[in-house]
């Protein structure tokens, strides 16, 4: 047994550790209460005291309330920015939702609408091989030019620096007004490339094509979409009043009245054809190669028909 563990020891250690639970729990408030009590010096201090020690203990308890609901009421805060984060996300995703289904809707009404007008077109076809030809109301022309659309040989040589093109345009003049799958012209290519000497060769062939009066040629690139021909002989300085000076009063008359009027036509009749106004149609087609018309984007005129529901003209 040890000997220094004497019963006084026992309680001073007793006593210690309930003077720290003492001061701990309660020890604040006395400290508190007592010096009031020193400071007013009631009659009754034990009456006193134990009023201090009820209200302080009410107050504790409204101050714990008070802490409590204001927790509670950051904890709802957080709930309803949450609920409504959740109800904005939810609305969009039914936005979006609907959006799709209404995409995927127009885009079948779309493909529906093509079928159709396409079974359209192929049954007037067919109504139409079955019908005797009518006698021909239009100039008929030995050679209908037909130009050829998606990149070709000159597309890729124009894109070469240092290439020698003038082979490649006097064989086949109409890749001119050719177009690739980016609706590009050789002469687009070559000025995306940044080879203007491709593009200049391309410009004079059209220039040289003006003065040896071969608007046969130059007709056939404005017909199938090569409308920019007009700005070309513009940057190169090719004006009526040049080619009236120098005699070539046919050339100066083919760029400042003969090709606007063509493009002009070719406008009225894609008009015509969209008002469905078939007299305006039949008086504006006066040559084939005007009913084969094509734009820059490779729209022909079959093509605006069935755009329009234009079956009749087509």
């Amino acid at each position: 047994m040890n000997r220094n563990n004497s019963p006084q020891q026992n309680s001073n250690e007793q006593n210690s550790i309930e003077s720290k639970y003492l001061m701990s729990t309660v020890g604040s408030a006395l400290v508190l209460a007592l010096a009031e009590i020193v400071e007013r010096r009631p009659q009754d201090p034990i009456e006193y005291l134990s009023n201090w020690l009820y209200k302080h203990a009410e107050n504790e308890r409204v101050k714990r309330q008070r802490d409590d609901e204001t927790k509670q009421l950051e904890i709802d805060r957080q709930l309803a920015e949450e609920e409504q984060r959740n109800k904005a996300k939810l609305k969009n995703e039914i936005t979006a939702l609907r959006e799709r289904e209404n995409n995927e809707r127009k885009q079948r009404e779309l493909e529906e609408k093509r079928k159709r007008d396409a079974e359209e077109l192929a049954k007037r076809h067919k109504e139409m091989v079955n019908v005797p030809p009518a006698l021909p109301s239009v100039k008929e022309e030995e050679d209908v030019f037909i130009v050829e659309f998606g990149e070709t040989d000159l597309h890729r040589q124009a894109a070469v620096p240092g290439a020698n093109l003038s082979k490649l345009l006097r064989e086949s003049y109409h890749s001119i007004a050719s177009r690739n799958s980016e609706g590009k012209t050789p002469r687009d290519v070559a000025v995306d490339a940044k080879i203007q000497e491709n593009a200049d060769q391309i410009d004079e062939y059209c220039v040289e094509l003006l003065h040896n009066g071969n608007y046969k040629a130059l007709n056939d690139l404005l017909l199938c979409g090569y409308a920019e021909l007009a700005d070309y002989f513009a940057q190169q300085n090719i004006t009526s009043d040049d080619l009236t000076r120098e005699g070539e009063t046919e050339q100066a008359n083919y760029i400042t009245q003969e090709i606007p009027q063509l493009l002009k036509k070719i406008k009225d009749v894609q008009q015509a054809i969209r008002d469905g106004n078939m007299q305006n149609v039949d008086m504006l087609v006066d040559r084939k190669a005007i009913a084969l018309y094509r734009d820059k984007e490779g729209f022909c005129s079959l093509h605006d028909c069935v755009d329009s529901r234009q079956f009749e003209i087509a």
